[in-house]
């Protein structure tokens, strides 16, 4: 990276560009206001002072209070040089300078337009005018100047503070994206124009995003390889269990069959999660329909009913209208209702109660489920959703599970452009809740 493209350089330059702007506009503005400025005058102009000392009739001289009956164009000022010290210093400088010079001039006096002086006798005649917006100025409005500075300065800096946040913007709606899951970061290459250290910084977090990708892939990839892999010694060690069964005519080992029967069904168990997990997390679109929610909720809580009844669980229904309709995949969807629901069943007490909620506000879906567990430990209340994350180890695979149910249901909801988040219930318990908008975003 050149020097001149350094944004240290750009932000230093900026607002010293900006501080010697300003003085310099104060100075100018302050000069403009103090400038005098006398020449003689033309023929033209001596012209127009006799019709004014002949025909106007004079104001009247009280020293300040002159500028207050000054009219818009020009006026004719009238005094004696006995009358000298009695008239505004601004007129009797303009006088004692054209003396000195020996002719009549034209001149600015702090913003004063004079002519003369014209003599008639023992009376001297001056003609004065102002424009009308040094008028406004030098009237008590000067304040005009300074805001007219600050509002420069701001209308700069707000420039500098748009041209370097726009960048930061992007990068902060990148690592949004990013947390999502979203790779291709589109806006955030319109940074890569740029050849200062946000340029860089752009550059290198497309490049940590590209590796991000490439790893995740890898990381499926071999999740899948694996278990594919898996299944085929895994399919030799179930037929050489069957051969010795039958060669164990007299079931002397049958407690050993059974515990290595058991053994490989949570092997092939574990192996169909893991295969159904990087499917998941496979890009693709969904097939969705438009669906009634609670109809389809209550029916898979009645698949659950054997669960249920075994451990004497009741269900609480909390629904504030009798149909929610939403486009979902209905597939994906009752597998990640299976899963939580299930989860909740394993871990509730006997004659628990699970109480379920859903409803539509303003087209967003939002699904809970609470149970009377033992909920987790406040630590471990995102990382639940990992692959391979047991909320309590003490639990084991004893519990049914291998920490990739969870998973599978943040997967689902993120196909559906939605969330899920668990919480502790206070008290005892755990509740898990959905939120995913009405219509699917292709």
């Amino acid at each position: 990276m050149r020097w001149h493209n350094s944004l240290f350089i750009k932000i230093f330059l900026w607002f010293w560009v900006v501080v010697v702007l300003c003085m310099t506009v104060a100075t100018l503005s302050f000069q403009w206001l103090q400038d005098d400025y006398h020449r003689p005058l033309d023929v033209r102009e001596e012209g127009l002072l006799q019709r004014i000392a002949k025909n106007m009739e004079p104001l009247k001289v009280k020293k300040r209070n002159l500028w207050n009956q000054l009219q818009p164009g020009w006026n004719s000022v009238v005094f004696t040089k006995e009358e000298l010290s009695g008239i505004p210093h601004d007129i009797a400088e303009f006088y004692e300078h054209a003396v000195a010079e020996r002719q009549s001039l034209w001149g600015q006096e702090d913003g004063y337009i004079m002519m003369g002086p014209l003599m008639y006798g023992d009376r001297i005649y001056i003609a004065v005018t102002r424009f009308h917006w040094r008028h406004s100025i030098d009237d008590g409005e000067r304040w005009l100047i300074p805001f007219l500075v600050v509002l420069m300065v701001s209308l700069l800096c707000a420039i500098l503070a748009w041209h370097l946040t726009s960048p930061i913007r992007r990068l902060q709606q990148a690592t949004k994206q990013l947390t999502e899951g979203e790779f291709d970061l589109p806006e955030l290459r319109l940074n890569l124009n740029r050849r200062d250290e946000l340029g860089e910084l752009s550059v290198g977090f497309i490049d940590m995003a590209d590796s991000l990708q490439r790893l995740l892939q890898s990381h499926r990839q071999l999740l899948s390889d694996v278990s594919h892999e898996l299944r085929s010694p895994l399919t030799r060690l179930q037929i050489a269990l069957g051969i010795a069964r039958k060669k164990d005519s007299d079931n002397a080992l049958r407690a050993e069959h059974d515990r290595i029967e058991r053994a490989a069904n949570q092997v092939a168990d574990l192996i169909t999660q893991i295969l159904d997990l990087a499917k998941l997390q496979q890009e693709g679109d969904l097939t969705t329909q438009k669906l009634d929610l609670v109809k389809l909720f209550k029916l898979w809580v009645q698949d659950a009913e054997l669960e249920l009844d075994n451990k004497h669980i009741s269900i609480v229904w909390q629904l504030k209208d009798e149909s929610v309709f939403c486009h979902i995949d209905a597939i994906l969807m009752q597998r990640a209702f299976d899963n939580v629901l299930r989860n909740a069943i394993r871990f509730s007490p006997e004659g628990g109660v699970l109480t379920i909620g859903l409803e539509n506000e303003n087209g967003q879906l939002e699904f809970t489920i609470s149970d009377q567990g033992p909920g987790v430990a406040e630590d471990k209340l995102e990382e639940i959703f990992a692959p391979f994350t047991q909320a309590d180890q003490s639990r084991g695979h004893a519990s049914g599970g291998y920490g990739i149910g969870l998973a599978m249901v943040k997967s689902i909801l993120n196909m559906h452009h939605g969330e899920v988040k668990a919480n502790n219930v206070e008290g005892a318990g755990l509740s898990v809740q959905w939120r995913w908008p009405e219509r699917y975003r292709h």
